[in-house]
């Protein structure tokens, strides 16, 4: 493949994880909850004093691992680069979120409303990461490394591996702190709002041919993405 189609599709994955880290830090910032991936990291910002990026960045390498024992030799060597592209994503996250430390919504309908805008900007990023179909991050490696092994379907898998670590989330917080924390409706919210809105993005950015092969559609070029066997 042309160096300068690689380049391209890079970049467009570097997009995606700037955008999903901004809807991830304007759910958070909501107050209503997170998204249901990052909501173990942030339960445990309350109880740890670090910020939610740098348990991103734990809570996505120990998935990582998991990810590595279950491919055990199907695993490519390429896919080590989701490790420098966890660590960008997570330094977004915190980046986004200092951004928007400046304002915090006081009134529902204003924390409503940030929690929909991020719930579009998640599944906008999460598009943009799809589309280029070069790399993955570790939450959705495990499941896809799960799917595969198993021949089970990827968005069952996904969903269930959502509730797993909401569940998780939910029992750290009441062992940690005696209560739910960080848990709440803009969660739920998330978990059913993101993948379709995802998939709305996924629609506008790609294009298919006859035989229903995704069209990678950039600067008047079209580049044939391989769809994943």
């Amino acid at each position: 493949m042309d160096h300068h189609v690689i380049m391209k599709k890079y970049r467009m994955f570097l997009y995606g994880m700037i955008v999903a880290a901004l809807g991830i830090s304007m759910i958070t910032k909501a107050e209503l909850g997170t998204s249901p991936i990052t909501s173990p990291s942030y339960v445990l910002t309350f109880i740890f004093p670090y910020s939610l990026g740098v348990f991103v960045l734990a809570v996505n390498s120990i998935l990582f691992l998991f990810e590595c024992l279950v491919l055990g030799r199907s695993f490519k060597k390429i896919q080590l680069l989701q490790l420098p592209a966890t660590l960008i994503f997570s330094a977004c996250i915190d980046g986004w979120m200092w951004v928007l430390s400046f304002w915090t919504p006081v009134f529902y309908v204003q924390k409503i409303l940030l929690l929909l805008a991020g719930c579009a900007a998640l599944g906008l990023g999460v598009a943009l990461e799809v589309v280029p179909d070069v790399l993955i991050l570790p939450g959705e490696g495990l499941v896809r490394a799960i799917s595969r092994r198993k021949n089970w379907d990827f968005g069952i898998v996904k969903t269930c591996f959502d509730m797993s670590l909401v569940l998780t989330a939910v029992l750290l917080s009441v062992l940690c702190l005696g209560h739910v924390e960080g848990i709440r409706e803009g969660t739920v919210a998330a978990a059913f709002l993101v993948g379709g809105i995802s998939k709305f993005f996924i629609r506008h950015i790609t294009e298919f041919d006859r035989n229903h092969r995704a069209l990678f559609v950039r600067e008047e070029e079209e580049i044939l993405l391989v769809p994943e066997k």
